[in-house]
């Protein structure tokens, strides 16, 4: 049977639209790009929340301060902007007040939790991008999303090792 190809509902690579989504946190970890520092947020967008581009991840990154340009509070939370990792804690449900060891245990406390992540569009070298502007609470802080299943030869990007005893080999 003969087709041709169509890649008008192709969205896999092209950008969120702006809006606001309702995520769950899936990571939430200090990561370095070059000498860079930043707090990465790794976002699925909920398939229990009736919306578009379901089970698509968002990368937030929050950027730590040079060391001229931190607050006193940006201080307590080894650099990072204090102001944006506790709108975070405060839009993913942690509760005020709660004392942490280091950013990493705050990290390891928000993921599973329920945030709505406002994105809008920046351009950066003139490219645009997808960019999380605020992130609010949860409408639906019940979450029940499912995770995707990976199989065995997505894990191994396609590779499959195969054991094989030397008299099974025809040379």
């Amino acid at each position: 049977m003969a087709f041709e190809t169509d890649y008008s509902n192709n969205n896999i690579n092209s950008i969120l639209p702006p809006g606001k989504y309702e995520c769950m946190i899936h990571k939430a970890f200090v990561n370095s790009k070059g000498r860079a520092i930043y707090f990465q947020v790794t976002l699925i967008i909920r398939n229990d929340v009736v919306q578009d581009y379901q089970n698509r991840r968002i990368f937030h990154a929050i950027w730590q301060k040079k060391p001229k340009n931190q607050t006193a509070d940006d201080k307590k939370v080894d650099g990072f902007s204090y102001k944006q990792l506790m709108n975070l804690c405060q839009s993913a449900g942690l509760p005020n007040g709660k004392k942490y060891d280091d950013i990493d245990a705050m990290g390891a406390d928000l993921i599973g939790k329920t945030v709505v992540a406002d994105i809008v569009h920046d351009e950066w070298n003139g490219k645009i991008n997808e960019k999380v502007k605020w992130m609010y609470e949860s409408k639906f802080p019940d979450c029940k999303h499912l995770m995707k299943e990976i199989k065995p030869a997505e894990e191994s990007g396609g590779q499959i090792d195969i054991v094989a005893d030397d008299d099974d080999l025809p040379f």
